[in-house]
C-alpha cells in the first residue's frame, strides 16, 4: 500500500483549518441565526444557528479522508507515477473549492452580506468545474471518478475519447457560466445553469454510447 507523504498533505489541511480560523475570528459577530438556504433570487429562506457553520467545514473534513483513502480501494490499482500526480492534484483543488465555499457562506452570514452569494457562489462552483473539466481530459479508466457509463467501463478507448471530449465541454462551458452567474441571476441564472449541467450529462451520455457501438462495428469487420 502506498505511503501517505505528510508533506504534500500539509497543503491540504492548510486548507483545511482556514475555514476554522475564519469562523473563530469573526464568530462573535455572526447573528444568533445565520441562513443557510437561498432562493433563485439569492434571499436567504432557510435559517439555523450559527453553530451550524461547523457542519461544512466537518464535511470539508469528511471529504479529505473519503478521497485519501478512495485509491487504495480501486481494483484496477492505478499506483503509477502519472494517475497519483493528477490524483493528488485533483484533491487539492476540491479541497480549495471547499474550503473557499465554506469561507464564502461564514462571510454571507455576516449582517449586510447576504446579497453577496447571488454571483459569487454559481461562479465558484462552475470555476471548480472548468478545473474538474481540465483534469478529466487525461482521466485514467478507474472505477470511481470520471464519466462513468457501461461504455466508458466497458471499453478504454471509449473512456479516453469520452474523456477527452467531456473534459473540454466541462472546462470551456465552466468559463462560459462564470461570466454568466454575473450577468444572470434568478429563473435566468437557474435555467441556464440546469440546461448546460443536464445538457452535457444527456450528451456525453449518449456519445459514449454512439462510440462503443463505432468500436464493436470496427471488430465486426
Amino acid at each position: 500500500m502506498e505511503k501517505i507523504n505528510y508533506k504534500k498533505e500539509m497543503i491540504l489541511w492548510v486548507f483545511l483549518l482556514l475555514p476554522l480560523v475564519y469562523l473563530a475570528y469573526v464568530w462573535n459577530e455572526l447573528p444568533t441565526t445565520v441562513p443557510i438556504h437561498f432562493n433563485g433570487e439569492g434571499e436567504a429562506n432557510g435559517w439555523a444557528g450559527k453553530a451550524s457553520e461547523f457542519i461544512m467545514t466537518g464535511t470539508n473534513l469528511f471529504v479529505y479522508f473519503f478521497m485519501l483513502y478512495l485509491r487504495k480501494v480501486d481494483p484496477k490499482k492505478l499506483n503509477d507515477g502519472f494517475f497519483t500526480t493528477n490524483y493528488f492534484k485533483l484533491r487539492v483543488a476540491l479541497i480549495v473549492f471547499l474550503s473557499v465555499l465554506s469561507i464564502m457562506m461564514i462571510y454571507i452570514a455576516l449582517p449586510g452580506n447576504e446579497h453577496m452569494g447571488v454571483h459569487w457562489m454559481p461562479a465558484c462552483v462552475f470555476l471548480f468545474l472548468s478545473v474538474l473539466g481540465n483534469f478529466m481530459i487525461n482521466l485514467k479508466p478507474n472505477w470511481f471518478i470520471g464519466i462513468r457509463t457501461p461504455w466508458t467501463l466497458s471499453s478504454d478507448a471509449v473512456w479516453k475519447k469520452t474523456h477527452q471530449v467531456g473534459g473540454r465541454i466541462f472546462f470551456y462551458g465552466g468559463m462560459i457560466c462564470i461570466v454568466a452567474s454575473f450577468l444572470l441571476k434568478g429563473a435566468w441564472m437557474n435555467g441556464f445553469m440546469l440546461t448546460f449541467i443536464l445538457g452535457s450529462v444527456a450528451f456525453l451520455f449518449g456519445y459514449s454510447f454512439w462510440l462503443f457501438k463505432q468500436e464493436q462495428g470496427q471488430v465486426k469487420e
